[in-house]
């Protein structure tokens, strides 16, 4: 995925490190001309860290889940991503809201919490790359019918012989996934990960995650030559510490995509006041 830190706008809590973090695989050819598959699974992951594309964008996000839904305005910066509100439940914010978020987003302004948010953000992708590069020991992969000309299919389930070497990767023991790639640019289109069995963290004591949820995240070319995820719906339910309830449901989409130069702290804040204004 991209080197601006993609997974940082979606801001989920710690506890969803172990199910949300699967947002790289890959293959290349044919099945009936292809070398190992876990070999080009391992080669594709190598790209898509290589081809990360290093310039900044804008781009609209919205976020749905049972309590309500928040869209907004999104932009990257040499000092990470900051977002500004334009609507929950679809409808503009009132006069007040608009007020709350300004002073919000206008806290960034204060090096200190920029930087503190730009840590959270990278903590964030660190947690991704270990899902990154652990996939193809993580997974057993073979080639599938793709009903689109333009994808390959690859059909993955886990690897008995992998021993997780941390928390994010221990999902992946109990979790079969569809990975679609486009042939050209070898760029993941779409995975679709479901957990067959319950997975648990820390013999139990930490977390569990149910049989049956599921993880589905698309991606797309979304400028001339910038891919980046346009959907991600997640659905799990488990337990924290034994006894409390885990439940995650929630939908995000993001769209209109667009470069942008690269903007200070201040000059992105006028930049989203203006563009959405």
């Amino acid at each position: 995925m991209s080197s601006r830190q993609r997974t940082s706008f979606f801001l989920r809590p710690a506890a969803l490190s172990v199910c949300f973090c699967i947002l790289a695989a890959a293959c290349g050819l044919a099945a009936t001309e292809s070398p190992d598959c876990n070999e080009l699974l391992r080669q594709a992951v190598a790209n898509e860290k290589r081809n990360g594309d290093s310039g900044y964008y804008a781009w609209m996000d919205r976020l749905q889940k049972p309590r309500g839904v928040v869209t907004k305005l999104m932009v990257s910066t040499p000092q990470g991503i900051i977002a500004r509100t334009l609507a929950y439940n679809d409808k503009p914010l009132s006069a007040d809201e608009r007020r709350q978020d300004d002073e919000r987003i206008n806290r960034l302004l204060d090096p200190e919490k920029m930087r503190e948010k730009a840590r959270k953000q990278q903590e964030d992708q660190q947690r991704l790359e270990r899902i990154l590069v652990a996939l193809p020991d993580a997974f057993r992969c073979r080639y599938g019918d793709s009903s689109d000309a333009r994808e390959l299919r690859l059909e993955c389930t886990p690897n008995p012989g992998f021993s997780p070497p941390n928390y994010e990767t221990q999902v992946l023991q109990g979790m079969s996934a569809v990975i679609l790639i486009d042939r050209d640019d070898r760029r993941i289109t779409r995975i679709e990960g479901t957990l067959f069995k319950e997975v648990t963290f820390g013999w139990g004591f930490l977390g569990k995650l149910e049989r049956g949820g599921f993880i589905l995240i698309t991606q797309s070319k979304v400028t001339a030559k910038h891919w980046d995820i346009t959907q991600m719906k997640l659905v799990f339910n488990g337990r924290l510490l034994m006894v409390k309830p885990l439940h995650i449901e929630e939908n995000d989409s993001s769209w209109e995509y667009r470069a942008v130069p690269s903007m200070s702290v201040k000059e992105a804040l006028d930049y989203l006041r203006k563009a959405k204004s």
